[in-house]
């Protein structure tokens, strides 16, 4: 791929010039059509997350009612993490009731994702065109997926648990 065929989605077009893709559209010519009347502009969403994202791995988990997740399950999270030699500062976290209806190549685009850890959360729940057993390792183009129940049924299930670490094992090569 070349730096003259590079294709960006939409969504992450509307994230890298907000300024110049909101208001009156500017008339530069007759060549600039006015969009038509039944388009309808989806605002980019004001992302809710944990993390800084530095190692590229988006966690996903459906909480209803809450920012995030629960206390408990954010503490169990983070155990998870650190067996990974991980921390939040190596994760993207975002609870998918705040991104309802939004398509899952424009958050992974965004958040420049190469793991994706689905907790509570089918593959074809968060929109992957595949489904798959929970605990197993998928690749899918240049992502590595994931899916396990929700971390409030994993954190006393302990077979759940390991089935779990034998995935997490594969993906950060532990």
């Amino acid at each position: 791929m070349s730096l003259n065929n590079i294709n960006l989605s939409p969504f992450l077009v509307a994230q890298l010039y907000p300024d110049s893709l909101t208001g009156e559209p500017k008339k530069t010519g007759p060549a600039q059509k006015d969009p038509a009347p039944t388009e309808e502009r989806t605002p980019a969403p004001e992302w809710k997350l944990l993390g800084s994202n530095q190692k590229n791995i988006l966690v996903a988990v459906a909480y209803e009612n809450i920012t995030h997740l629960p206390d408990p399950q954010l503490d169990f999270l983070m155990q998870l993490l650190k067996a990974c030699h991980l921390g939040l500062n190596d994760v993207a976290l975002i609870n998918m009731n705040n991104y309802k209806g939004m398509e899952y190549t424009d958050i992974l685009s965004y958040f420049q994702t190469k793991a994706i850890l689905l907790f509570g959360i089918s593959a074809q729940e968060f929109g992957f065109p595949f489904e798959m057993p929970q605990y197993q390792v998928q690749p899918f183009t240049q992502y590595t997926v994931i899916h396990a129940p929700a971390l409030h049924d994993l954190q006393n299930d302990k077979p759940a648990k390991g089935l779990l670490w034998t995935g997490l094992k594969k993906i950060f090569n532990l």
